[in-house]
C-alpha cells in the first residue's frame, strides 16, 4: 500500500497511447479547410546519433517537404476517394500549383509506443496541415470533374 504512490506514474507512462490524425475537411471561421495528416520518419543518421533533438527535426522537416509534393494530392483524392491516371494527377497537380495553396502546419507528434528503456520518440512522426483551397471542397470536387 505504501509503494501505490510510486505505480500511478508508472501506469500514466505505459498507458500513453498514439492516436493518429485524419485527413478531412472542416469549416474553421466561416471557412472551408482541409486538414491533411502527414506522416514521415527521421533520417537514419538522426536516428543512430541517438539525438532526440535531431530525431525531431528531421522528421517534421520530412514533413514539410512531403507536404508540398504529389503527396499532397494524393491525400487530398484519397478523401474524396477518386482515382485519377498519370496526366489527370499531374494535371490536378498543376492546378494546385496554379493556386499557390502553401500548407501550414499546425502540430505535430510522435508515433511511438511506450517503452522503458529506449525510447524511438520522433524515429517516426506525424504533422496536421491546414490547406485553404480557393473556394473550398466544392470547387476541388468542381476541378476534379474538369480535369476528369
Amino acid at each position: 500500500m505504501k509503494y501505490s504512490f510510486l505505480c500511478i506514474p508508472l501506469v500514466l507512462i505505459t498507458c500513453q497511447s498514439y492516436m493518429p490524425w485524419k485527413s478531412e475537411w472542416k469549416t474553421k471561421d466561416g471557412v472551408e479547410l482541409f486538414y491533411a495528416a502527414v506522416s514521415a520518419k527521421a533520417s537514419q543518421q538522426a536516428i543512430e546519433s541517438g539525438s532526440l533533438a535531431m530525431r525531431r527535426s528531421t522528421c517534421i522537416n520530412a514533413t514539410n517537404l512531403l507536404s508540398t509534393s504529389p503527396k499532397l494530392t494524393a491525400i487530398l483524392l484519397e478523401q474524396e476517394s477518386i482515382q485519377l491516371d498519370e496526366v489527370e494527377t499531374k494535371d490536378l497537380g498543376r492546378l494546385i500549383s496554379a493556386h499557390k495553396i502553401k500548407p501550414k502546419q499546425e502540430s505535430c507528434q510522435t508515433e511511438e509506443g511506450s517503452y522503458f528503456f529506449t525510447s524511438p520518440a520522433w524515429e517516426s512522426c506525424q504533422c496536421f496541415y491546414t490547406i485553404e483551397y480557393p473556394g473550398g471542397r466544392k470547387q476541388f470536387r468542381q476541378d476534379l470533374t474538369q480535369i476528369k
